[in-house]
């Protein structure tokens, strides 16, 4: 080679094979380090998938393991009375209807009436439909069944004519009750139970009756966005999230979940990196709320069963509501499609039970009182107790007084409780016309 110092290496013979191999032994260093570092890589990627696959396992086994723990394995499920037999001299009542979910015999349930009372039970036996007849199962889902409950005609005082009605509930949903930090899940049993059967029964008269009175009384969840800005006194400002009607894209409604399940039926709302908050409102409420724009309202707008109330529906309840809780005598109101209104039966729970039972043993203890009957009062989006009591009215203030004290101890979530005289609520004759006092004096 020359010693133009343009030339690349100024080496001759074994200088130039040396420094060709040293570079070829660089480049090979370079690449097996770079193997080593993507097995490194592709090590650890497994293991992260190793223990990703470990801690679903796990979860999933917890999740295994908390049903187990939960009535009922965690199975959530209604059956909508539609025929029944009951039997004092066994002790249980026989039920038939579609189960939505899957029952097994021996489950836990609770039924509940259209009086708004709830009765904790067991199931006894169950026989599934099978093209004409019905036959022995230990389990049924999604079919028409026959259910045999336990009742304790003696204990709960119910009879064969009032302890189980037509439009009945019988789920593995209990009660709402307040957990050790005061919350109280929102649950309402009976209108998801009824919902079930909005397409086959929507123009019956009892039917919608019962409807409206679980949605006057209910408590539902309504998801919203936060708006940004900064929080007044500790509480972020929030937007309802509405939806749009397929029919009139339009139209916006306001959508009310009946419960968490319900809600998380709304899948693309939590797919999203921005999760939605959520706002806890009554029918009152949410009344209110849509009155201004005349906005529409949907329960569970995502199923499993879905129904909507028009606006001009939404105030004539609303109406009603009002009338019935300022004493204002009803003659006759109508909403949509003509069905008649009824809104004052208690909404089923286990404060509602104490209530009642704290009622029951002071009106035993007072010779006064004839009859008594537990009712909620709902005023100005306010709900309260409504005690009603067939006694004389010379000494109705000592026995109002008396009741008022009885009953205080039990009060947790609804905190006032108001008293009319029978004599002097023409609503109550209506109302106790169709529905069991809670007390009569033998």
């Amino acid at each position: 080679m020359s010693d133009n110092e343009n030339n690349l290496f100024d080496l001759e013979g074994d200088a130039l094979d040396e420094a060709l191999l040293a570079a070829i032994d660089e480049t090979d260093e370079e690449e097996r380090l770079a193997r080593e570092k993507k097995a490194q890589e592709n090590l650890e990627r497994a293991e992260q998938a190793r223990i990703t696959a470990i801690e679903k396992e796990q979860a999933r086994a917890k999740i295994d393991e908390l049903r187990k723990n939960l009535p009922n394995e965690g199975r959530r499920y209604f059956l909508p009375v539609e025929e029944f037999e009951c039997f004092t001299d066994r002790n249980d009542a026989t039920l038939t209807g579609v189960v939505y979910g899957t029952l097994k015999k021996g489950d836990d349930v609770y039924l509940y009436r259209k009086d708004g009372r709830a009765l904790g039970t067991k199931v006894l036996s169950v026989e599934a439909y099978n093209n004409s007849l019905f036959e022995p199962a230990e389990e049924v889902s999604q079919n028409k069944a026959k259910v045999t409950i336990a009742i304790d005609y003696a204990k709960t005082g119910f009879t064969a004519d009032d302890a189980v009605s037509k439009f009945s509930i019988l789920t593995s949903v209990k009660p709402s009750v307040k957990d050790d930090k005061g919350k109280m899940a929102i649950e309402n049993p009976m209108l998801s139970g009824l919902m079930f059967k909005y397409p086959e029964y929507n123009k019956d008269k009892e039917y919608i009756s019962l409807l409206m009175g679980s949605i006057a009384n209910g408590r539902f969840l309504v998801p919203a966005m936060d708006e940004g800005g900064a929080a007044v006194d500790g509480k972020k400002k929030l937007k309802v999230i509405m939806v749009t009607k397929k029919e009139s894209p339009d139209k916006r409604a306001l959508p009310l979940f009946t419960d968490l399940q319900a809600l998380y039926l709304w899948r693309q709302l939590f797919e999203g990196e921005k999760k939605p908050s959520i706002i806890v409102m009554t029918f009152p409420e949410a009344s209110k709320f849509v009155s201004k724009d005349g906005f529409d309202i949907v329960f569970n707008p995502s199923g499993p069963v879905s129904f909507g109330l028009p606006n001009n529906a939404v105030s004539a309840m609303s109406n009603v509501m009002s009338k019935h809780a300022s004493g204002a005598k009803v003659e006759r109101e109508v909403i949509n499609d003509g069905s008649k209104v009824i809104v004052g039966v208690p909404r089923p729970g286990e404060e509602t039970e104490s209530v009642r039972r704290a009622l029951i043993n002071y009106c035993k203890k007072n010779t006064a009182i004839n009859k008594a009957g537990l009712m909620m009062l709902i005023r100005n989006g306010q709900m309260s107790y409504l005690v009603i009591t067939d006694s004389p009215k010379v000494t109705s203030q000592v026995v109002f007084k008396g009741i008022s004290e009885a009953l205080k101890p039990h009060l947790t979530t609804t905190k006032r409780v108001d008293f009319s005289l029978y004599s002097e609520a023409p609503f109550a004759k209506d109302y106790f016309a169709k529905q069991k006092w809670d007390y009569e004096r033998v």
